[in-house]
């Protein structure tokens, strides 16, 4: 739906079946469904909030202090911050945010560190930003879970007992909490030979699902929750507008060995690639031209 009203300019041409669209795209605003009011977030004292977003990704409440920031626990034995919007009133969490983050924490927080945050409150759409190897997380809480803190007495999240009851805590609130898919891949580029052109590849290693989903089968393994795969061929930065250019659905990639081919020509500046599981949940990153081996152009990406 969105790539379709990026291409459309006035709503008359809409009533002219002859006409075609046209290309300068007429402004418009994406919202997200859910709640939006921070001052809900006020309400709730800071102890119960970060307790909350803690037990929330289970998270182990281990205070510390790194580079002289102070740290919130552990997630799978790396460090967590649970971003506090009282203290940090308005202030939203960009790409300045990583930098200032990351200039005071640098390498000490080893390879990773994770932000926990509610969701709007990220100015980015990529799950993660790396800077120097170092790969800084973005939690988001969805907006309807904090609806729901508002609407009965706060209690620690109960931890299921066993396979069956992982989705006891989705179900007390209903909600669908987004889980992110453990996502690890490579690309490159792969000479074409002759005149054969250049094709450019992102090959997947690893793409295990994390839902809470309750599910009465075995624990699917690597690949197997994958569902299709969206791109971007030049996303840009300024307007964090999803434009999509390609699908590749899971069958297909299957048969090509877990890789997304396309010309090399079609990379104008950033990719963006958006990876969904079968259950909606989804792992977005931004690759440089240069993680390709493609330098940066200002070409336009060719009609579809």
């Amino acid at each position: 739906m969105q790539k379709r009203l990026l291409n459309i300019a006035e709503s008359k041409d809409l009533e002219n079946p002859q006409k075609k669209y046209s290309k300068q795209c007429k402004p418009f605003t994406l919202y997200n469904a859910g709640l939006y009011d921070f001052s809900k977030l006020k309400e709730l004292s800071w102890d119960s909030w970060r307790f909350f977003a803690l037990q929330l990704f289970q998270c182990r409440d281990e205070q510390h202090t790194v580079g002289g920031i102070k740290l919130d626990g552990y997630l799978k034995g790396s460090s967590v911050l649970v971003f506090n919007h009282m203290k940090e009133k308005g202030v939203r969490i960009d790409e300045d945010t990583m930098e200032g983050l990351h200039e005071a924490l640098g390498t000490r927080i080893g390879n990773r560190l994770f932000i926990i945050a509610p969701a709007l409150t990220f100015d980015f759409q990529q799950d993660y930003i790396t800077l120097d190897g170092v790969r800084y997380y973005a939690l988001r809480i969805p907006y309807s879970i904090i609806n729901e803190l508002h609407h009965r007495e706060f209690t620690a999240l109960k931890q299921p007992s066993d396979e069956m009851a992982v989705n006891d805590t989705v179900e007390a609130v209903g909600f669908d909490f987004i889980r992110t898919p453990e996502l690890k891949f490579e690309c490159g580029v792969k000479k074409g030979k002759g005149d054969a052109q250049d094709t450019t590849y992102i090959k997947i290693k690893t793409f295990k699902s994390e839902a809470v989903v309750r599910e009465p089968m075995r624990r699917k393994g690597n690949l197997e929750t994958l569902s299709m795969v969206m791109l971007d061929y030049d996303f840009d930065d300024n307007s964090q507008v999803f434009d999509l250019d390609a699908v590749f659905y899971a069958d297909a990639l299957e048969k090509a060995s877990w890789a997304l081919n396309f010309p090399t020509d079609l990379i104008c500046k950033k990719v963006m690639a958006v990876f969904i599981d079968i259950y909606g949940n989804e792992a977005r990153v931004v690759i440089e031209p240069e993680q390709f081996g493609v330098p940066p152009t200002k070409k336009k990406k060719r009609s579809r």
